[in-house]
């Protein structure tokens, strides 16, 4: 009874490592069975390009500025005889860092634009914005290039509307470049309802048609296109002064939204203040260095590096031709303004809203949509 566990425990010996006949390395079963499965594969799933280059396709990419590597060009032939001959509604160029997949899948837009497919959105990483509008702009001659990402997007949303209605037609490549941050974010609003009076006759006694009678006039919410009467949930009118601001409603009639889009701020600031706040963001930039780079150079054009190019205000010269930052802050400058998204009165405003509200359908031909 006073044997200690550990004396009465006895080692149980390990099973001996029995070799199984019918497992072998991945390799060998490769090396064995490779080509009937690759034949397998091809004749359930046949491939969409099987190597041969169409020449119309090659052409246009031996024509642009920066021309494909041939194992590049054969990755484009692949995704556009897939999207287009085969008419399927996506395609992955999953590469390796550094073989260009930014630079396919450029090429491979001005392939397809080739074929009638003339205005590519594309979705980036913030970090990678401008790096896209340099890479299109350095590749494809005549490209037209739109930032829907800085503090500006607004006014070319609205441009671009514009322009639609002008001229419907466009010809040369167009490229619409949005920060993916950029469609997920919130946004504020409020209701857009017009007030429309009803009139009714009522009589002073009710229930006695003999009584006098007066009219009563009531404001109820209407919508502001159709003119037609907001109902609530039980089919009645819904009053003008107590028309509610936490829900977003659309008419019945005419679809159209009973809301807009609003910025936060109750008291607007100058555009100079603005441009200074910004500035302030920037590493080494405080409010005097903000103020006299304002002064110098003025806000319009310091506002439009900022929203369009912010590498160009990086090497930013004065009227001597001499550079206003040094090496050193240039490089914290550049190392933080990657990331960093300028406001100039517009910030908390969603682009896609607007797109999907007041862009039509079949806009954009083609969606490219870098993950990395």
């Amino acid at each position: 009874m006073n044997q200690s566990i550990a004396e009465t425990m006895t080692p149980i010996e390990a099973p001996e490592c029995i070799s199984e006949p019918n497992v072998i390395p991945l390799s060998k079963f490769i090396a064995d069975f490779g080509d009937g499965l690759l034949d397998a594969v091809s004749r359930q799933n046949p491939p969409v390009y099987d190597g041969t280059p169409d020449p119309r396709r090659e052409a246009v990419m031996e024509a642009l500025k920066r021309r494909p590597f041939p194992a590049q060009q054969a990755v484009v032939q692949s995704v556009t005889a897939l999207l287009v001959d085969r008419g399927e509604q996506a395609a992955i160029i999953n590469a390796e860092m550094g073989t260009g997949k930014t630079m396919m899948a450029i090429a491979a837009a001005a392939v397809i634009h080739n074929e009638g497919y003339h205005r590519t959105l594309v979705i980036s990483p913030p970090h990678l914005v401008y790096k896209w509008r340099r890479e299109i702009l350095e590749t494809v001659d005549g490209a037209r290039v739109w930032v829907l990402n800085g503090p500006d997007k607004l006014r070319k949303l609205v441009r671009l509307r514009a322009l639609l209605e002008e001229t419907p037609e466009h010809t040369e490549p167009e490229f619409f470049i949005l920060g993916r941050v950029r469609m997920r974010m919130g946004f504020h609003w409020q209701p857009a309802v017009v007030a429309r009076k009803r009139h009714r006759r009522r009589h002073v006694e009710e229930g006695n048609d003999l009584s006098p009678t007066f009219v009563q006039s009531n404001a109820h919410a209407a919508c502001p296109k159709c003119g037609v009467v907001v109902t609530d949930e039980e089919g009645e009118p819904i009053p003008f002064a107590t028309y509610p601001a936490d829900k977003r409603y659309a008419c019945t009639q005419c679809g159209e939204a009973l809301w807009t889009l609003t910025h936060p701020r109750a008291k607007p600031k100058s555009r100079q203040d603005l441009v200074n706040e910004a500035l302030c963001q920037i590493p080494t930039i405080g409010p005097k260095t903000a103020s006299k780079l304002t002064e110098a150079f003025g806000e319009d054009l310091l506002s439009g590096m900022l929203a369009d190019n912010v590498y160009e205000f990086i090497n930013l010269m004065d009227e001597e031709g001499e550079l206003v930052f040094s090496d050193k802050q240039a490089r914290r400058m550049e190392r933080a303004m990657g990331n960093m998204e300028f406001s100039f009165g517009q910030g908390g405003y969603q682009p896609t809203e607007y797109i999907k509200r007041y862009l039509p359908d079949g806009y954009f031909d083609l969606l490219v949509v870098d993950l990395w």
